[in-house]
């Protein structure tokens, strides 16, 4: 986790970097990084048979794909944040937060359409072990994110 926790780190100085210094190359250099970290810890935790293995790996990596574009949205929002160094209108600050709670609410139903399906096809110990691991790490990404930004200061 610590690795993980490390390359997260990084994600966010680019992140947080002057607009002219994060290319969307250097971003999504550090996003196959992080998805790497990501399944490198989900391996190390999740206790899979050899006949399940394939089956996991096949129905995470789809997960991955449709998860891609929310969290490409994620990305534009706070970046937009930081780009305005945490000052915003009140209404575009409304917006922005309207946004994230969509986007949030999408992850979450996505989470749990996965864990049904992993329910399925692997039964509920690696259902529930994959929907235990997925909220860990997105807990501390979202803790490491919050903790990088700037306070949003909304300009009238």
């Amino acid at each position: 986790m610590k690795r993980l926790l490390f390359i997260l780190g990084i994600c966010l100085t680019v992140l947080t970097t002057s607009k002219a210094q994060s290319t969307d190359q250097e971003i999504g250099l550090i996003g196959s990084i992080l998805k790497s970290e990501i399944k490198v810890y989900f391996a190390q935790n999740i206790e899979l048979s050899t006949s399940e293995n394939e089956v996991f790996w096949s129905i995470y990596d789809q997960y991955e794909t449709d998860l891609k574009p929310l969290g490409n949205e994620r990305i534009k929002l706070f970046q937009s944040v930081v780009d305005t160094s945490g000052k915003v209108s009140a209404e575009v600050l409304d917006k922005n937060i309207g946004e994230l709670h969509k986007l949030n609410k999408k992850r979450q139903d996505l989470k749990y359409k996965y864990y049904k399906l992993l329910k399925k096809k692997l039964g509920i110990k690696v259902a529930a072990q994959f929907y235990q691991i997925d909220s860990f790490i997105q807990t501390n990404i979202n803790a490491s994110i919050s903790a990088g930004l700037p306070l949003i200061v909304p300009s009238e």
